[in-house]
């Protein structure tokens, strides 16, 4: 089992390099792309890994702004630059993620349900203003700030006068496939959705839309015989990845109070999101111990 990590990087830096560290092992390969906007990391991660077997930096790099299409972007150009590796399947991160179990259990986990696809498709219509409404511009650093309160706006705008001010015709249903960036997926999987985004021009369809990332890839796989190998359908869950949404900050940034809540969630989770080395080192500092001990053990069969 070999497994390809995307790693999607924009500041933290000893967090980034630490995540590289836990993550090159074995015959892992993680291709890195940075923010162009973060060139201070950037020259620090590729002058210290270039010349690193297995570690690839994608050069072309984006300038990244939340809910921005070029995070969609920069995605399809990690998975792009990996079609040409040797790997079963490929895993999205970024430095706010981590890691729960030696690299060991997580491949014989993988091993184990060869076949399936890691990523969560879901339906919610309370999402079809962020494709119905016109978000080419980015959104401010207040905005940003109050993205529930402007989320509510938009759902009520779209709801009552969707069918006048909507820009973007093409999204018309209700029935709205929605995922998030960060998954595992077969190799096969990857090189479906590059080509199926590049042949229906599908950058172009979601340009004006708001975190694209969390449903193009929905709606190409929803669309494809791979929905049905999907680990959990229409429920959040089947990505391997703990993540704590029923919070108003959301994700939670999660601490040690969350440390059982990690290990025992319903559902299979090899990595979890989102930490913060430099206000919550302790659950950090915890979970690099597990990664790195031989004999911590997956509970997930």
């Amino acid at each position: 089992m070999k497994i390809c990590y995307g790693l999607m990087a924009s500041s933290k830096q000893e967090q980034v390099d630490n995540l590289i560290q836990l993550l090159h092992v074995s015959d892992n390969q993680i291709v890195i792309i940075v923010d162009k906007k973060s060139e201070d990391l950037f020259q620090f991660l590729y002058n210290k890994y270039k010349d690193t077997e297995n570690i690839y930096f994608i050069l072309d790099r984006f300038d990244v702004y939340w809910g921005g299409i070029t995070t969609t972007t920069a995605t399809l150009s990690l998975m792009k630059n990996t079609l040409n590796l040797d790997y079963d399947y490929f895993t999205m991160v970024s430095e706010s993620c981590l890691p729960l179990y030696p690299d060991s259990e997580i491949k014989a986990f993988l091993e184990r349900h060869k076949g399936q696809e890691f990523i969560d498709v879901r339906f919610d219509w309370t999402k079809r203003s962020r494709l119905h409404l016109d978000h080419s511009k980015p959104y401010t650093a207040w905005q940003r700030k109050h993205r529930n309160l402007m989320a509510f706006r938009d759902v009520m705008v779209d709801t009552l006068f969707g069918w006048t001010v909507g820009k973007n015709k093409q999204f018309k249903s209700w029935k709205v496939p929605t995922t998030l960036l960060w998954f595992t997926i077969s190799k096969e999987l990857v090189g479906y959705l590059v080509k199926t985004i590049e042949d229906n021009n599908l950058i172009e369809k979601y340009s004006k839309t708001l975190i694209a990332d969390e449903h193009i890839w929905a709606e190409v796989i929803y669309n494809s015989p791979y929905y049905d190998k999907l680990l959990l359908k229409n429920k959040r869950g089947g990505a391997l990845l703990y993540c704590d949404w029923y919070t108003i900050k959301a994700p939670k940034l999660l601490t040690m109070k969350d440390y059982d809540k990690i290990y025992n969630y319903k559902y299979p989770c090899l990595y979890a999101r989102k930490f913060d080395l430099a206000t919550e080192p302790e659950v950090v500092l915890k979970i690099y111990e597990n990664r790195k001990n031989p004999d911590f053990k997956c509970k997930y069969k």
